[in-house]
């Protein structure tokens, strides 16, 4: 009985984990470039009951239309790639801007990669006539002058991925290499969505949420019953 109630505990401890997981994409439905972290059941579910890593499903949200010379929004399984303190993230989210130094950066304050390194548009507000326009393939040009191209990623191996921020990736050697031309679009203009889809998202939270109080009720069972128990074994 002991090891049934130790069971039931370890059941518990996971469900309310699935709980926080759930919660967590619920409160990021609006968040630009959110990737939903899959509930520990469902892992599970899908593979099979086969040894399991927490799950990010790294399907794309809804592209929605700002107009903003900076939204830029990836199709195709890639990414951008921004320098962060502590190396190089990937990221759905285009919500760019140019900081106090020219660079195009994130929401972070860190600098997005080009082909040649940090994107300098320092000359784009130097002159008044020019335009700034960023192509399917990610070519920057200023005056239909290219002067960088966005460095774009592809994940190899998602195992060696890990979540430093809501929307930005890190990665250990060899999780991701450089996606080719043909492999992904540039959608200057527009932001992607989260993933997330609110009607799936309760249902599982009601589910779970029933699922844990079922546990509860186990637990207190088996405590009464081992209570019993001892009364018995006084007499």
């Amino acid at each position: 009985m002991i090891k049934g109630l130790y069971q039931a505990a370890s059941n518990l401890i996971a469900k309310q984990k699935n709980i926080d997981i759930t919660a967590n994409n619920l409160a990021n439905i609006n968040t630009t470039g959110f990737k939903r972290e899959v509930p520990f059941s469902e892992v599970m579910a899908r593979l099979d009951k086969q040894p399991a890593k927490q799950i990010t499903d790294l399907s794309k949200g809804s592209f929605v239309k700002t107009s903003n010379t900076f939204d830029l929004a990836i199709s195709g399984d890639a990414f951008f790639m921004v320098k962060s303190e502590n190396g190089t993230e990937l990221t759905s989210n285009g919500n760019f801007k140019v900081d106090d130094e020219g660079f195009l950066s994130d929401a972070n304050g860190n600098r997005v990669m080009g082909v040649n390194g940090e994107i300098d548009l320092t000359e784009a507000f130097l002159g008044k006539q020019k335009t700034l326009e960023i192509n399917k393939e990610g070519e920057i040009k200023l005056d239909n002058e290219i002067i960088n191209k966005l460095l774009i990623g592809k994940i190899d191996d998602s195992l060696k991925m890990t979540r430093v921020s809501g929307q930005n990736f890190a990665f250990t050697e060899g999780g991701y290499t450089e996606a080719g031309v043909d492999e992904y679009e540039i959608n200057q203009g527009y932001l992607e969505e989260s993933n997330i889809n609110p009607v799936i998202e309760m249902k599982n939270m009601i589910q779970i949420e029933k699922d844990f109080e079922a546990t509860k009720k186990m637990i207190g069972y088996m405590d009464q019953l081992m209570a019993m128990n001892k009364e018995i074994g006084r007499i």
